[in-house]
Parts: C-alpha cells; structure tokens; sequence
C-alpha cells in the first residue's frame, strides 16, 4: 500500500469514529444546552479541564514515551518474526508488562493528590470550597482516565488501528448512553456521575481492546524491577512538565473569566466557543497520534525519508482541513442551534476568529512530532513551554480588549507563532525542509480559507451562499491534485 493512500486510509479510518463522536456529541451538547444551561457546560469544562491537570501532572507522559518505546520493541521482534502474535513475542511481552504497572501506580499516585488536595482545588479553580466533595469524587475519575492512558499506548504502539476505533466508537456511545438521562434527570447534579461512569466506561473498553493482543499482566513492585522502567519515565518527565503547563495555560485562562461578571456561564460560553473550533476538526487529527507517529518513529533518523513522511502527511491534513472549516464557517449559524440554544450565538464571532487556529495547527502538528520521535524531550518541553506562553497571553490579552472575539484572535494569533517557532527551531535542529510544492498548497489553502471565513461573517445569505460556493469552487484545483495521488497510487 502506498504511503499517500495508507495516510488517507488511517484518517478515514479513525476519522469515521471522531464522526460518531461528534454525532453523539451533537445530542450531548443538545441536552447539556438545554437542561443544565451555559453555566452547566462551564462546570463540565471545569471539572474536565481540572482532571486533565491532574493526570498531566501524574501521569508521567506514559502515554506517550510508551507508544515511543513500545513500538521500537514490537517492530523489531515483528520484523524477526512475521506474523507471530504480540503475545508471543517475549520482548514485547515485557515491556507491555513493565509499562501497566508503572502506569498503575500512577494512576493511584493521581487519584491520591487529587483526593487530598480537592478543597485547595475548588477554592483555586472555583473561588470557594463549594465543589470540594466534586472534586474528591472526580479524583476516582482521574485514575481511570491515567489508565485508559496506558493501554491506549500500547493500541497505538501495536498499530491496532481497528480495535482503537472500535474502543473509540464505543465509549462515544457509552458516553451518549450515560450523559443524555443524567442531565435529563438530575441537571447540574447529574455532571459528576457522568464525569465518573464514562471514565469507567472509557477504561474498560480500551481495557478488553488491548487485553485480546497482550493479556494484562503485572510486574513486580520491587525497586530492581521498577528502575527498568526509569527510562520512561526519564523520557516522559518532559512531557509532564509539558502536559502541565499546557493545562496550567488552560486554568489560568478559565480564571480570567471567571472573574467576568457571568462568571461560570462565561467559561460555558468560551468553552462550546473553543469545542466547536477545535473538537470537531480533531476529525481531521484522529490517525495522528495512533499512525503517524509510530511510523515517524522508526524513519526520524533518516533526514530524507523523515521529510517525504511529514510533508505527504502535511498535504493530507491540509488539503481536508481548509474546505472543511470553509464549510463549517458558512453553516456555522445553523450548527450553533442546532448543536446548543440561541443562548450561544454570541460565541459565532469569536469561532470565525478562532478557526484558522486548526489550519495553522494542520500545518506544524506533523513537524511537532519530530522530538517525541526522537525521545528529545528538552526541545519538546521548551517549545511547549513557549506555545503555553503564547496561548495563555494572547488569549487572555485579546479577551480583556475585546471579550470572546478577542480570545478566538488570540487562539489563531499564538497557533500562526507557533508554527514560525517551531519551523525555525526544528529546520536548525533536525534539518527539516518543507518542500516548495507543499509550502505553495498551504498559502493557497490558507488565503482561500480567509476569504471563506470572510464570507461567513456576512450578514445577509444571499451573498454569503453565492460567494461561498465561489470560494469551494476555487479550493477545488487546489485540493484536487493530492486527492488524485491518493487515488492513482
């Protein structure tokens, strides 16, 4: 299979599943809308926002420096013996078995600082010790999601795309299952037990994935066996100062607008402001981290085949993402609606700003995987520590000049440094050379992508449809020719 066509593929393949997720997504967001308000959807943010701080800062980036590892260890055995199970290669075996009990004392390392720390968490995030007994029962939360972690690396180290998208699907459904009487039922009483039952759910379905390849098995607890595994966590201790800062940038933001006068109704309406930006085009995203990057992985330190594979993978993400979000700008009124209530159309300006953010994002995710692949966790920490910098003052300097529109100019300003940054840094660094072919795509895509986002800020439909599509139109000679390669080889 070729290279353009199994990128295509892996997309198709995981993105399918990120569109059932968005589709049961669309009925959660519904009745979220309807039945706990603006101010509901800021407390899930919240909450989810505060165990996503948590596990970053305890997990110590194992689910990524495992997927690093892991994979080396699989292909290496595999290759020596083709199509041999995963549970019988022993080096394999091992590592699987060495990575589950480090990543389950993690998780109860997590789910203890969460337990002990909960009235300092609610009067730091929340201002009062009113969400205390929330946050010791969402510390459970926190060691589930630490655990879906692990055994989702090793689905992506052992390239089992089928059974992550079927883990995917799954929990996406679950989560509808669960969420949609609890909101109905309870309302605002009903946030934590959802929070709880879906972890749960998330974990047990990643869970009976992996355990078909790799029965799970644990090590010992003794100090000689644990320091095999210090290279992880050596390797992940980056990507935890990483994973922290990124949350703390995500913190510091929702307590600048805490303090507004709606308070945590504004967080909801930054926070279905920001999902309907970022969530639904991480359709585009979804074979990142479970394809790309083990593949990467094995060619880094090769210059030539690492600069074919992230530019093919750069024309991939581009070419789908800029007539999907021309697209999504243009219907960006009626999924508002359709999505949550009139309640949220003030959040449409601060979208449109905000979009170009996943664009630019399209563009630099392939080459900022260049150092996980290299197990470089310096220059990843410090390129994260100047993207959460970036994030953090742009957003919250562009809020308090110009409210939510300020924050979406804000997102899309600190994603285009981003991308200049790390360009820079990794061209010196790592020799990467984004070729002429694919750098003339992008600025086409990009200035396309402008006027189309443009368009939708018109106010009246009988220009906006026409100058719409003129704008699909002209995306078509641009998007067309990586279309047909894929379709060739």
């Amino acid at each position: 299979m070729t290279h353009y066509r199994q990128l295509f593929k892996s997309t198709g393949l995981l993105g399918s599943v990120q569109v059932l997720s968005v589709l049961t997504g669309v009925v959660r967001n519904k009745v979220a809308a309807l039945f706990i308000g603006t101010a509901g959807i800021g407390l899930v943010d919240l909450f989810s926002r505060t165990i996503d701080l948590v596990c970053n800062a305890t997990n110590f980036g194992l689910s990524l420096s495992a997927v690093r590892r892991l994979s080396e260890v699989y292909n290496a055995e595999s290759e020596a013996q083709p199509g041999v199970s995963p549970a019988s290669l022993p080096q394999t075996v091992s590592q699987a078995r060495l990575i589950r009990t480090w990543v389950l004392l993690t998780a109860l390392l997590g789910t203890l600082i969460c337990l002990s720390f909960a009235p300092l968490i609610s009067r730091t995030v929340a201002g009062s010790s009113a969400y205390t007994a929330s946050f010791m029962q969402l510390s459970l939360a926190v060691g589930f999601a630490t655990l879906t972690g692990g055994e989702i690396a090793l689905l992506r180290a052992l390239r089992r795309l089928k059974s992550l998208a079927q883990a995917s699907a799954l929990g996406a459904l679950g989560a509808l299952v669960v969420s949609v009487p609890c909101y109905v039922l309870f309302g605002l009483r009903g946030i934590v037990p959802v929070l709880l039952v879906t972890s749960a759910l998330l974990f047990a379905l990643n869970l009976r994935a992996s355990v078909r390849l790799l029965p799970y098995r644990l090590g010992s607890f003794r100090p000689g066996y644990l320091c095999l595994g210090l290279p992880l966590i050596k390797l992940g201790t980056a990507y935890i100062l990483a994973g922290v800062m990124t949350s703390g940038a995500e913190m510091l933001i929702r307590a600048a607008l805490m303090d507004s006068p709606r308070g945590v109704a504004e967080i909801g309406l930054y926070a279905a402001g920001y999902t309907l930006t970022v969530s639904y085009a991480r359709i585009i995203f979804s074979a990142m981290d479970a394809d790309f990057f083990p593949r990467l992985s094995v060619v880094v330190n090769n210059r030539r085949a690492m600069n074919l594979a992230i530019n093919r993978q750069i024309n991939v993400l581009a070419v789908l993402m800029s007539p999907f979000l021309v697209l999504f700008g243009l219907a960006l009124p009626l999924i508002t609606r359709i999505l949550y209530t009139a309640d949220f159309l003030p959040i449409l300006p601060m979208v449109l700003c905000a979009a170009p953010c996943m664009f630019f994002k399209a563009i630099y995710t392939p080459i900022a995987y260049i150092p996980l692949a290299r197990g470089d966790s310096f220059t990843y920490m410090v390129l994260e520590l100047a993207y959460d910098v970036l994030f953090c003052a742009l957003v919250i300097l562009g809020y308090s000049r110009y409210g939510l529109v300020g924050a979406g100019l804000g997102l899309s300003l600190a994603h285009l440094l981003d991308f200049f940054l790390i360009y820079v840094v990794f061209s010196r660094r790592y020799g990467y050379r984004m070729n002429r072919a694919t750098l003339q795509r992008a600025l086409l895509l990009l200035g396309l992508l402008l006027s189309g986002l443009g368009v939708s800020a018109l106010p009246t439909l009988w220009l906006k449809v026409p100058l719409g599509l003129l704008v699909l139109g002209l995306l078509v000679p641009v998007v067309w020719p990586v279309l047909r390669q894929i379709r060739k080889r």
